[in-house]
């Protein structure tokens, strides 16, 4: 396990730049992935296509909120793409980003199109413009919370970008880009400079150069809600081909399923696309992954209520326990008398001192456990000693490891209750779900 961990460590510390090995990957990214809320009727049919890369650890829906803004922005949901890849292996994935781009240059009718990376996304980013023949697809590049490099990308450094960074940012320490334009969001942390409104009003007018008329997601008077997008395993981004998902609606006030019985299902095809399916707007949604390999872990997941369409959803399953992911998660348990919790915060991270996050009215975003050092964006709770006793002790396994977080919080299953988590002003509440014949809960807050 201290291999695995110290692994991922050097993986994260060079997570902005691109890392090599020779060797081949499953899964090559498809056309497909690519749109978030209501079609507009008036968008622009000639802007150029936006290719969104994602960082270490993450997937495409990083950008879900982002694309969202282009679409509500007169950007037609047809141009935006994102590009989903395994960030735990060292190979170099510079040919299938090229595929990618051109079946979406294909797919468009453009000659180039604009490109953004996110953290290790920036490291890929610029890899690939590194190559003359690939450096001429690219018309301009946005680098997020990526490493600094000593000149904009492509051969020549001719290629024009934005960098977006921030000083206070500890993950990678930002700093201008001579020859392109910067932007210092100062106080953003690792994973805000991705997500923000002022990370959009950047990208917007440096790609378009228009008046921005929205910066949220258009909402509309609308009963029901389309939901699609994909499902992939954690990390590896690999597709979880023939899962079935069961959409339920929720008691508000308990987090209990309304009915047992659904009508809402889809089935996840061999790219990972799963979807559409139309839900109830403004009513809390619990999406069950149902694994189609038997063995694997069934996961709910917990979202606050949807207001507008949204086809870039993404539910994760875990990986293989041979993958380095897979290992590291390897320690959750599968025990009917405790149940576990993952909490995802999908835009930034949770700070000490910033932020409130709780679960059951016992705190979690403390000096030790919410440092602003180690950008955590993903808690894992469970009682990790198996003294069926809240502990709220660090559970070592992800201690090392950025973006991750797990505290020792016991939450039996001797009776069916409703708990209750709240980040900040957001509230999910969910049954006590038995984590070993049930599954494992994950809670994503906005």
């Amino acid at each position: 396990m201290k291999i695995l961990l110290w692994a991922l460590i050097l993986l994260s510390s060079g997570l902005l730049s691109i890392i090599w090995e020779n060797g081949t990957e499953r899964g090559t990214p498809v056309i497909g992935d690519i749109v978030s809320g209501d079609e507009i009727a008036d968008c622009d049919t000639t802007a150029l296509p936006v290719v969104f890369i994602h960082g270490f650890l993450a997937s495409g829906d990083t950008y879900e909120k982002q694309v969202a803004r282009f679409i509500a922005n007169g950007i037609c949901a047809d141009r935006m793409f994102l590009f989903d890849w395994n960030s735990l292996n060292r190979v170099d994935k510079s040919e299938k980003l090229d595929r990618f781009i051109d079946k979406v240059l294909d797919k468009t009718g453009a000659h180039r199109l604009n490109l953004v990376g996110h953290s290790a996304g920036g490291g890929l980013s610029y890899s690939y413009m590194s190559r003359l023949p690939y450096a001429r697809k690219i018309a301009s590049y946005v680098h997020i919370g990526a490493r600094p490099e000593p000149s904009p990308p492509g051969p020549k450094g001719e290629i024009p970008m934005l960098n977006i960074y921030s000083a206070a940012d500890p993950i990678v320490p930002g700093a201008e880009i001579p020859g392109g334009q910067n932007l210092d969001l100062e106080t953003a942390d690792h994973y805000q400079v991705a997500t923000s409104v002022e990370a959009f009003e950047a990208m917007f007018q440096f790609f378009y150069d228009r008046e921005i008329e929205y910066l949220q997601p258009r909402a509309r008077n609308q009963d029901r809600v389309k939901l699609a997008g994909k499902s992939l395993t954690l990390g590896e981004n690999r597709p979880n081909a023939g899962a079935e998902i069961a959409v339920f609606e929720l008691d508000p006030e308990t987090g209990f399923r309304l009915s047992e019985d659904t009508d809402v299902t889809a089935v996840v095809d061999s790219l990972g696309h799963w979807g559409p399916v139309k839900a109830l707007a403004g009513v809390p949604l619990e999406f069950e992954l149902r694994p189609a390999n038997e063995g694997e872990r069934r996961i709910f997941y917990y979202r606050e209520p949807f207001e507008v369409d949204n086809k870039n959803l993404y539910l994760r399953s875990f990986p293989s326990a041979q993958s380095m992911a897979g290992m590291l998660l390897s320690g959750l348990p599968q025990d009917d008398n405790q149940t576990a919790v993952v909490i995802f915060s999908a835009s930034r991270s949770v700070i000490h001192g910033r932020d409130e996050l709780e679960i059951n009215g016992i705190q979690l975003a403390t000096p030790e456990f919410a440092n602003a050092d180690q950008s955590v964006i993903s808690w894992f709770l469970y009682d990790e000693n198996g003294n069926a006793k809240t502990d709220t002790t660090q559970i070592p396994t992800f201690a090392p490891v950025p973006f991750l977080n797990g505290v020792d919080i016991f939450i039996g299953t001797d009776e069916k209750k409703s708990i209750e988590a709240r980040l900040n002003d957001s509230i999910l509440r969910f049954p006590n779900k038995k984590s070993g014949s049930e599954g494992v809960v994950v809670l994503v807050f906005d």
